[in-house]
């Protein structure tokens, strides 16, 4: 915890930052927190760069596009503890301005090497103003799932199940939207639906029985192994789809439906 005479001087010298280094291109914010004596792992602490970012944004969220450069800065040369600084600032700055800078965040989070960076910025910053508009902002992230980034698109898929785990149309939706793209999907395409299979059977176990029951009668490989990769909950009546399955002349259905037959044996055993 920060005591009180340090958060009254991290926001003076974060005051006196805005109004004497920034407007002479001097973007290293660090100075303002550099002489707090407590360290995390030889770090600054993250409650320290939240304060700091929070006094700054209060400045910045009314004129962003002033502080453009800065914000850049921090993003791109100033690390871990720039980044945190930033997605601090930039939510305040969505909060106000979302619609403007939307695209430019997001921008971000498509071009970031490190899929940690990717998932900061969708968390701390995208996040809060897209679960304002669920509706919205679910049908653009459905976009941006990409079997050629994997990890990425998992990340995306959580986001959109956090958006719509409330709202059941918009969960079933969703869902339908996923299934769309079933028809010869690759390797990295079974694995993202059969992660998104697995968050519905967590938040609405009702239309996860009802998808593999929609399915039941199909003898596609490609489905039988998304549908497999997916399995998460036990019935009777999904033992009996695998079983079914697993008499096939199919080489591909006929291995991925023993494969659903060990787990569903072994859950029904429990």
């Amino acid at each position: 915890m920060i005591s009180l005479d340090w958060k009254e001087r991290l926001i003076q010298d974060s005051e006196d930052f805005l109004l004497r280094k920034i407007p002479m291109g001097d973007y290293d914010f660090d100075i303002i927190f550099n002489a707090y004596p407590e360290r995390v792992d030889n770090k600054v602490p993250n409650e320290v760069i939240v304060l700091v970012a929070t006094t700054l944004s209060q400045t910045i969220a009314k004129k962003p596009k002033e502080y453009e450069a800065f914000l850049n800065y921090i993003w791109s040369r100033k690390g871990d503890c720039g980044k945190l600084a930033f997605v601090c600032i930039m939510r305040k700055v969505m909060a106000r301005k979302n619609n403007d800078y939307i695209d430019y965040v997001k921008d971000l989070m498509l071009k970031a090497n490190d899929i940690a960076d990717a998932n900061l910025l969708l968390d701390r910053a995208l996040f809060p103003v897209f679960k304002k508009n669920p509706i919205h902002y679910t049908e653009m992230l459905i976009n941006l799932i990409d079997e050629k980034k994997e990890e990425f698109s998992l990340s995306i898929v959580k986001t959109i199940m956090k958006l719509v785990q409330n709202d059941q149309a918009l969960l079933k939706s969703f869902v339908n939207r996923m299934e769309s793209n079933w028809l010869n999907a690759s390797a990295e395409l079974i694995k993202i639906n059969a992660y998104m299979l697995k968050a519905v059977a967590k938040s609405d176990p009702e239309l996860y029985f009802a998808v593999y029951n929609n399915y039941k009668n199909t003898r596609d490989p490609v489905f039988i192994e998304i549908l497999t990769a997916g399995l998460a909950l036990y019935s009777d009546e999904l033992l009996n789809c695998f079983e079914n399955w697993s008499k096939s002349g199919n080489a591909r259905v006929k291995k991925a439906a023993i494969t659903g037959l060990r787990f569903l044996n072994k859950r029904r055993r429990k």
